[in-house]
């Protein structure tokens, strides 16, 4: 009889400690001051060329919209990502919470790989013909995409695709098709470029047959690529074996 009266005993002492105890550490993380958000930092990772500036971490930090002293654990995360991602110049963002009292925006920029005419001056655009952001000049580190219909997705993936130097080094891309893409270097030279595969392949036999000889390339068959200068009636097949 007596072990049977105790049992009862012992569960009501341990409820009575451990109900307090969870009430306790649910105001702890929910109410109280002890992990509420004292620090907000916002870390930027991606490239980008030198004219689509610095990330504009100010516009994050506007849209952020948690008040100094919210508890960390009731921090809306999803409406955060929700506005935050809306800004152009972001590609995705996480919201991650460092316990006791911080939260980290983690934000990838987007990346732009071409320049478009815009209503006032260039529009940065990325792989997915999202506009950046805008700049009075057209950059020199960009090429101009003048491409329309199906054409605008190769060109765009052609960019994409291409070197730093090479990229910088093209002035206009042009497509009115998926396989009529031409580059129009800086130097006023012409790439006969075809579709957007096989790209980084193309990129390197460019670059390596590239002179002031010739301002006519054709690599859209990049293992046969031929070569002339506009003064010329017949291109040259060049041998590129040792490429790629």
């Amino acid at each position: 009889m007596s072990t049977h009266r105790r049992r009862p005993r012992a569960l009501w002492w341990a409820l009575a400690i451990l109900v307090p105890t969870v009430v306790a550490g649910a105001w702890v993380v929910w109410f109280s001051p002890w992990l509420s958000v004292e620090d907000v930092q916002v870390v930027v990772s991606g490239e980008a060329p030198e004219s689509a500036g610095e990330f504009p971490v100010g516009d994050v930090e506007a849209v952020i919209e948690v008040p100094e002293g919210t508890p960390l654990v009731r921090v809306p995360a999803d409406a955060i990502v929700a506005r935050v991602s809306a800004l152009p110049q972001v590609a995705t963002v996480q919201v991650v919470r460092q316990w006791p009292r911080t939260l980290v925006i983690d934000v990838q920029r987007r990346t732009p790989v071409a320049a478009a005419v815009g209503a006032e001056g260039y529009d940065l655009v990325d792989l997915e013909g999202m506009v950046v952001t805008a700049v009075e000049q057209q950059p020199t580190d960009l090429p101009l995409v003048a491409a329309t219909g199906a054409g605008l997705p190769a060109a765009l993936a052609v960019a994409a695709q291409l070197p730093v130097d090479l990229r910088g080094a093209t002035d206009v891309i042009e497509a009115t098709t998926r396989n009529d893409v031409t580059l129009i270097l800086r130097d006023g030279s012409q790439v006969v470029w075809g579709d957007a595969d096989r790209s980084e392949l193309k990129a390197d036999v460019l670059q390596a047959l590239l002179s002031p000889q010739w301002d006519r390339y054709n690599v859209s068959a990049p293992t046969a690529p031929t070569t002339s200068n506009s003064g010329e009636s017949d291109p040259i097949v060049d041998d590129v074996a040792a490429v790629g």
